[in-house]
C-alpha cells in the first residue's frame, strides 16, 4: 500500500535559506558601497549651508551684545548700530532650514545647476504653509494639547502654560507651532534633487514643450509638497513631542545630559573618517528642541518675564541664549585649542631626529589652525587611518571632554567650530550662563561653570594628548609623519617663475600631482567639502599612486568604497579643487 509513496517536502521548507539568500542579495557589497557614498556626498553637501554660519554668528553675537547694553531709551545711537550688525547674522540662524534647502537641491542634483535649488525653495516654503499654525494640522487634529503623552481635541483651543507640546508666543498667547526645522530643509533639497535628476530631461507634447525639461522640475516639485506636507501634518506632531522630552532631557547638565555629551563626542569622532559626522551634527546642532529660559549675555539676567521658551538645535539655542544650551559644542573646545594641537607636537616629537624639523614646517600650521579656528582635520588624517588605537583613543578623550565640561556646567557655543575666535564669540552669553548657575544652583556653581576653566581644561587636555600619543606612537612603532625610513617632506612650496605668487604655485604642484598619481581618464568627478578633495574614480580597478600624493602636500588620503578618493588638504582645498576641474575640464 505504502509501496510507491514519496514523502514530498512542503513548498515553505523547499529552500530553507531563501531569506538569507535574499537579504544576501539585497545587502551587497555594491549596496553597502553606494549607500556609504550616498551618505558621503549628502554629508558633503551639508557643508554649503554651515558655510555661511561662521560670519553670521560673528555679526549676531556683538550686535546682540550691542543691543543688551546700549538701550534704545538710553543710548539709542548705540542700540540702532547694534541693530543693524545684529540683523544680518540673526536672519541668517532664522532662515537656515532654507538655506538647507537651497545648499541640498543643487548640491545633489547631478549637474549642479541652480534651478534645483529654486525648486527646492519651492518645496520647502510649500511644506511649511501647509504645516504652519491654522493649516493642515489643525485641520487633522483639532487644538492640540497634551495629557499623559497623548494628543486630545480642545475644542475651546485653551492652551496653558502645561502645554507639553511644543509652542510659540503669538500675540501674547500661547499657539501650538509645527515645526520641521532644518528636517523640512534637507527632506525639501534631497527630494527636490531627486526629481530633478530624473526629470530634468523630460520631454512633452509640442503645445506643453515650454514647461519642458528642467521648467518641468518647479511645477512637479510643488505638487509632491503637497503629500510631503500632509505626511508631516499627521507624524510629525508625534516627532516633535518626542523630540522635544528628549531635548529636555538632556540639556541643562544632569546624569542623561553628561552621558549624553559623552557619547555624542565619541561617535562624532568615530564617524569623522567616513564624513558622516555632519549627519549626526546637523540633528543636534540645528533640529533637537532645546527648551530653556532666555539669559541675557554677560549679566546672566533672565528675560522674556522668566518663560521657558524652546529653540530648533543646540547651536541656534546658544545663540537665542537659552540657558541648558551649549551640550554638544562646549567639550570640543578643550579638544580643539588643547588636545589636538598637543598631538602634533607628539608626531613632531616621535619623529625621527634629521625629519622633525620637516615635520614641524608640515604639521605646526596645522596645529595653529586647530586652535584658532577649530578645524581639526588636517591634523586627525595624519593618524586615524594610521592606527586604530591612535583613532580611538581621539574619540575617547573627546567623549571624556565633552562629559567633564558639561559636569561641570560649563556652556560654550560656537558658528563654526570650536576654536579660539568662537570662544572670544561666545564669552560674553557663556558668562552669562555661569552667573545665571549662581542664581539658580548656587555660587559654587557659578564658580565651577566659568567659561575662563576651558583654558585650564585645554592645558589639561594638551597633558593627556601628548602623553597619550607619544607613548602610543612609541610603543606600537606607528609610521606617523617623519618616523618612515624613507621619509620624504611634503612639498609645500615651490619656485615656478612663471606664477604669479607662490601660493597659486602651491595648488598647481598639488593639482597637477594628484592627476599624475591618478590619471586623468581615471577621474570621474571632482568636488570638495571644508577640508578634503573628493574624487570619484572611473572604475573600482582605478590603481593610484598614494605615495607620490602624499609627497605633494596633503594631510592623508583614504578610498571610501570602491571608487571614492577622499584627499584632505585643509581649508584651502577649494584652491586646488579649482586647478583640478580646470586642467580636467570638468
Amino acid at each position: 500500500m505504502f509501496k510507491n509513496l514519496k514523502l514530498v517536502r512542503p513548498p515553505v521548507f523547499e529552500k530553507p535559506n531563501t531569506f538569507l539568500q535574499t537579504s544576501k542579495k539585497v545587502f551587497t557589497k555594491e549596496t553597502g558601497t553606494r549607500l556609504l557614498n550616498a551618505m558621503q556626498r549628502l554629508g558633503k553637501t551639508l557643508q554649503f549651508p554651515i558655510a555661511v554660519l561662521p560670519f553670521a554668528a560673528i555679526l549676531n553675537r556683538f550686535g546682540a551684545l550691542g543691543m543688551a547694553y546700549a538701550p534704545l531709551a538710553t543710548n539709542p545711537v548705540g542700540y540702532w548700530i547694534s541693530h543693524i550688525i545684529q540683523i544680518p547674522g540673526g536672519i541668517i540662524f532664522s532662515d537656515l532650514p532654507l538655506f538647507f534647502a537651497i545648499g541640498c537641491g543643487f548640491g545633489l542634483a547631478k549637474d549642479n545647476r541652480g534651478e534645483a535649488s529654486l525648486a527646492a525653495v519651492a518645496f520647502y516654503v510649500v511644506t511649511v504653509a501647509l504645516t504652519s499654525e491654522h493649516s493642515l494640522p489643525e485641520m487633522i487634529y483639532g487644538h492640540m494639547s497634551a495629557n499623559a503623552g497623548m494628543f486630545l481635541r480642545d475644542p475651546q483651543g485653551n492652551l496653558t502654560t502645561h502645554l507639553k507640546l511644543y509652542y510659540a508666543f503669538r500675540g501674547g498667547k500661547l499657539a501650538y507651532v509645527l515645526d520641521i526645522g532644518v528636517v523640512g530643509g534637507i527632506v525639501a533639497g534631497c527630494f527636490t534633487a531627486f526629481l530633478y535628476n530624473r526629470t530634468k530631461n523630460i520631454q512633452l507634447p509640442q503645445v506643453l514643450s515650454f514647461f519642458g525639461g528642467r521648467r518641468f522640475v518647479p511645477m512637479l516639485a510643488i505638487a509632491v509638497a503637497v503629500p510631503t506636507a500632509f505626511v508631516y501634518a499627521i507624524i510629525w506632531p508625534w516627532v516633535q513631542y518626542g523630540l522635544t522630552q528628549f531635548g529636555n532631557a538632556i540639556s541643562g547638565s544632569g546624569a542623561a545630559a553628561v552621558g549624553g555629551a559623552f557619547a555624542y563626542g565619541v561617535l562624532n569622532r568615530i564617524l569623522l573618517p567616513f564624513g558622516m559626522h555632519q549627519i549626526l551634527n546637523i540633528f543636534l546642532w540645528f533640529q533637537l528642541p532645546i527648551t530653556g529660559q532666555h539669559i541675557a549675555p554677560g549679566t546672566g539676567a533672565v528675560l522674556n518675564n522668566g518663560a521657558n521658551l524652546t529653540v530648533n538645535g543646540d547651536i541656534n539655542a546658544f545663540t537665542a541664549g537659552i540657558f541648558g544650551s551649549g551640550n554638544f559644542q562646549s567639550g570640543y573646545f578643550p579638544i580643539m585649542m588643547g588636545g589636538l594641537p598637543a598631538a602634533v607636537i607628539a608626531m613632531i616629537y616621535t619623529a625621527r631626529k634629521e625629519n622633525r624639523q620637516a615635520v614641524a614646517g608640515f604639521l605646526a600650521g596645522a596645529a595653529g589652525i586647530s586652535f584658532l579656528t577649530g578645524i581639526t582635520e588636517p591634523i586627525e588624517f595624519t593618524f586615524v587611518f594610521l592606527s586604530p588605537v591612535l583613532w580611538l583613543a581621539h574619540a575617547f578623550l573627546t567623549g571624556i571632554s565633552n562629559a567633564v565640561v558639561i559636569g561641570m556646567h560649563i556652556h560654550v557655543g560656537f558658528g563654526f567650530s570650536s576654536g579660539f575666535i568662537d570662544y572670544v564669540i561666545s564669552f560674553a552669553q557663556s558668562w552669562g550662563f555661569a552667573n545665571h548657575e549662581g542664581f539658580v544652583n548656587g555660587s559654587a556653581f557659578k564658580v565651577l561653570s566659568n567659561p575662563l576653566w576651558i583654558f585650564l581644561l585645554s592645558a589639561i587636555f594638551f597633558a593627556l594628548y601628548f602623553v597619550t600619543f607619544s607613548w602610543i606612537i612609541k610603543k606600537m612603532n606607528i609610521q606617523t609623519p617623519g618616523r618612515e625610513e624613507n621619509y620624504v617632506a611634503p612639498i609645500r612650496k615651490t619656485k615656478n617663475k612663471g606664477s604669479k605668487s607662490k601660493k597659486v604655485s602651491k595648488y598647481e604642484t598639488i593639482a597637477k600631482t594628484i592627476i599624475e598619481a591618478i590619471s586623468a581618464e581615471n577621474i570621474a568627478a571632482v568636488s570638495n567639502c571644508a577640508t578634503r578633495l573628493r574624487i570619484q574614480l572611473a572604475s573600482k580597478d582605478v590603481k593610484v599612486d598614494e605615495e607620490k600624493i602624499k609627497g605633494c602636500g596633503v594631510y592623508g588620503l583614504t578610498r571610501v568604497g570602491d571608487k571614492s578618493l577622499q584627499i584632505v588638504i585643509g581649508p584651502d582645498v577649494e584652491h586646488v579643487t579649482d586647478i583640478v576641474k580646470e586642467i580636467l575640464k570638468l
